[in-house]
């Protein structure tokens, strides 16, 4: 078998060549390069005009072109809480008053966060980051920032405190409605077993037994699951989002309960059961147990979330 020699020179010149390709194909496979920063937000002050926010936000964006079309979301959390967009002029500075119509309430806690889209600029705007891929890097679009550092509120901290009383006295309020109902539902289905009330003839009248828990029973939660809808949309509600589905399986499951206990009693009754139980119309029925034992623990876990007392939902 012979001998292969290399000349100390040439080997030396092969190991520097491969180290090099490794050292090139390391620098190839680095983490991505970040997303270039563009904007410096100054300050973000907010006021109240004629019972309407208004937000206005100082900054530049000196190395975006103009025309450049930056769009602003207002988060609390991941809660998209209002969205506006801010086109740079020549200048690239920024100083907008945005009216925040249709935000009513108080919440601490806000930020900022812009996202700039390649794609859904002026053409005249694309033509020169396509020009300039260096500072205007595509492979990182759509450019995102979160101002952490300039959080704000909507409201005084004197306003927020009571934001987070009246917070505190709608999710009581309506914990008490829907027990209220679920109650005068029970005691109903108990009086028609014992042939006490929805009697005609001496027997059980179905059409006016269908008649109260219309209206006495589903129409009320119906309007129950409308306003806690309506209260949802409002800032003052938005920090208690964990606490609004709280309620919602509170109300829903009496909502559900009204249907299965009112076929359950025509069973009991030897009856067949009433179209109008078998088919829930415009109300929301969707919980995961219609079980007393869990309804009382998740409004114990509920009164516990909004330091509530217990024993203020029987007064």
């Amino acid at each position: 078998m012979k001998t292969i020699m290399i000349p100390r020179l040439l080997l030396m010149s092969l190991l520097a060549l491969f180290q090099g390709e490794v050292l090139l194909a390391q620098d190839d496979s680095g983490p991505p390069k970040p997303a270039p920063t563009f904007i410096e937000l100054i300050t973000v002050q907010t006021s109240m005009k004629k019972d309407v926010w208004q937000l206005r936000v100082v900054g530049k964006a000196p190395t975006l072109p103009a025309k450049s079309v930056i769009g602003f979301e207002i988060r609390w959390r991941t809660t998209i809480v209002y969205s506006f967009n801010v086109e740079l002029d020549g200048t690239r500075r920024i100083d907008q008053m945005i009216e925040l119509k249709g935000l009513k309430g108080c919440i601490s806690n806000l930020q900022l966060r812009s996202e700039i889209r390649p794609q859904s600029q002026p053409r005249e705007v694309q033509l020169e980051m396509e020009a300039n891929p260096a500072m205007y890097p595509v492979e990182t679009a759509p450019w995102k920032q979160s101002f952490w550092k300039n959080k704000f509120d909507l409201g005084s901290a004197r306003e927020i405190d009571k934001a987070r009383l009246e917070a505190q006295e709608f999710f009581l309020k309506k914990i008490k409605d829907g027990l209220k109902y679920q109650r005068i539902f029970e005691d109903a289905r108990s009086a028609s077993l014992e042939s006490t009330r929805f009697q005609q003839g001496g027997k059980f009248d179905p059409k006016s037994w269908q008649s109260f828990c219309t209206k006495d029973v589903r129409d009320p939660i119906r309007k129950l699951q409308t306003e806690m809808k309506e209260a949802s949309r409002s800032l003052t509600i938005l920090p208690h989002s964990r606490d609004m589905k709280y309620l919602g399986e509170i109300i829903n499951a009496i909502a559900k309960r009204s249907y299965d206990r009112s076929r359950s009693l025509y069973g009991e009754l030897g009856l067949s059961a009433d179209s109008s139980d078998l088919s829930p119309v415009k109300i929301d029925i969707n919980c995961r147990s219609t079980k007393l034992s869990s309804l009382q623990k998740t409004v114990e876990r509920l009164c516990e979330s909004q330091k509530i007392e217990m024993s203020k939902l029987s007064s």
